[in-house]
């Protein structure tokens, strides 16, 4: 019996550090992403769309960073949008150069969202009853969710979050304004157990498979290369480097494929 205990344990912990660091992974890149850094997103939100349905009683950290990243991608969607509306406002050569390749980033960024809100749809629509720490994250931030409410590509996932999040939100009513963080939990817990599921569209269950390229050192050589050039402290004479963009750092293959 102990052992069992001990084996279950573990297997939790290694669970919840592989989430954790593929959510810290996609996080980081965040801030600078473009459409060469599709390969790095889809396959670390690929290996999470594949364990969502059975995501359950997530810690608060990890349900956190869940919603942080689909928070960071909507402020990165928001500023990308800002570039492509002012690159209009250049000439024309310069407008369909810049508004080619930022057009190309933004249709990148809406498949990654979509990956994402895929994920917490997953997780709710399977075990909400069991997350409630991802259910206060996503109230806390409910915001960042109303922004993409009649977007074409995300409005059909969106409506289930928007019921999670109406239901929960009339639950948390009359605790009043300035409520703890402990008595909405509790509250969440307590609402979570009379939830009926069948209020959430049924979405085909997210299975990804990796896909490999003909030709994977295209993308593998020049990204472990570029690792070494930017986190080595090892000096290269950046005028004699051919094998990538000191920008961008990546060549681009195609990834994942989703399967029924």
């Amino acid at each position: 019996m102990l052992l069992s205990r001990l084996v279950s344990t573990c297997m939790r912990i290694a669970f919840t550090v592989t989430v954790a660091g593929h959510l810290v992974t996609a996080s980081h890149f965040v801030c600078r992403f473009t459409s060469q850094d599709k390969y790095l997103h889809t396959n670390c939100l690929a290996a999470l769309a594949n364990m969502s349905s059975e995501f359950t009683n997530l810690n608060s950290f990890v349900a956190q960073k869940v919603v942080h990243l689909y928070s960071q991608l909507c402020k990165r969607h928001s500023r990308l949008v800002d570039q492509i509306r002012a690159s209009a406002m250049m000439s024309q050569d310069q407008s369909q150069l810049a508004e080619g390749s930022e057009l190309q980033d933004l249709s990148v960024l809406e498949e990654v969202l979509r990956m994402v809100l895929e994920v917490i749809n997953s997780t709710l629509t399977s075990h909400l009853q069991h997350n409630p720490h991802l259910v206060y994250s996503i109230l806390y931030n409910r915001e960042q969710f109303a922004m993409f409410r009649a977007h074409p590509t995300f409005q059909d996932i969106l409506q289930n979050i928007d019921t999670v999040l109406n239901y929960f939100s009339t639950r948390l009513e009359p605790l009043g304004t300035n409520p703890s963080s402990k008595d909405v939990l509790q509250t969440i817990k307590d609402a979570g157990m009379t939830f009926k599921k069948d209020k959430l569209k049924k979405f085909p269950e997210l299975k990804f498979k990796y896909v490999e390229e003909e030709s994977p050192e295209e993308f593998f050589i020049p990204y472990v290369w570029s690792l070494v050039y930017h986190c080595s402290n090892l000096y290269f004479n950046p005028t004699r480097i051919l094998l990538f963009s000191l920008n961008t750092g990546t060549a681009e293959p195609t990834v994942a494929g989703k399967t029924g």
